[in-house]
């Protein structure tokens, strides 16, 4: 078990180091104060809110989370010794927003999301945040190893703690989002019901990255 957390070897033969336990619990609290910070307290320091302008809440929220996220995955990346150049994961998870977005816009508007021109920039902010949290660490880390992404998002089995680290704030994030959406339609244009998914997303990421900490502490 404790060879299991030190190293794996990976399909294409070469061996990778997990990241410390220290290294994971850092990097991914950092991304959660980030995500947290971005979301309320910047927005607050400008007088903005998530309810009343959530379009430049977001971009608050993700001038902070987007560069947290690509530094701390990064750099549990480099740790993990795997082969692949850094610059080749940057630029993969870089790449891979636009599709992400996307297919997560398009997956909000099959659960109620307005398709009034009106709100698509909400649902597009709303989108690439959710990219940033789901997308782009997966990305920086697997590249276009699809076998990779489906173990982790199809099958649920991550492998070591820099997996985990990928799958269990993914999963939490998208989890918290269908929560958050699931008593209502998701309809941008009811203030009340706004204030209410947006909180329960940030509740429940909060407790994703809460959860993904005591998991770590007792898994190594």
């Amino acid at each position: 078990m404790a060879d299991q957390q030190k190293a794996e070897v990976q399909d294409d033969g070469f061996l990778s180091r997990d990241p410390g336990a220290i290294a994971l619990l850092s990097l991914q609290g950092l991304c959660g104060v980030a995500l947290v910070v971005g979301v309320k307290t910047v927005p607050a320091y400008y007088g903005l809110n998530l309810i009343a302008h959530p379009v430049a809440a977001i971009r608050c929220a993700l001038a902070l989370t987007l560069p947290t996220v690509v530094v701390a995955y990064t750099l549990l990346y480099i740790f993990s010794s795997r082969p692949r150049p850094v610059w080749r994961c940057i630029g993969s998870g870089l790449l891979s927003l636009p599709l992400g977005t996307v297919v997560i816009a398009l997956l909000a508007l099959a659960f109620g999301a307005p398709t009034s021109l009106q709100y698509a920039s909400r649902t597009l902010h709303w989108a690439f945040l959710m990219s940033v949290l789901v997308v782009l660490p997966a990305a920086i880390v697997l590249g276009s190893s699809w076998p990779d992404w489906q173990r982790i998002f199809a099958f649920t089995r991550p492998r070591g703690g820099l997996e985990r680290a990928i799958c269990i704030p993914a999963h939490g994030a998208l989890i918290g989002a269908w929560v958050g959406a699931f008593p209502m339609p998701l309809d941008w244009e009811r203030p009340w019901q706004v204030a209410v998914t947006n909180r329960q997303g940030i509740s429940d990421l909060s407790a994703v990255f809460a959860f993904s900490v005591f998991f770590h502490f007792f898994r190594f």
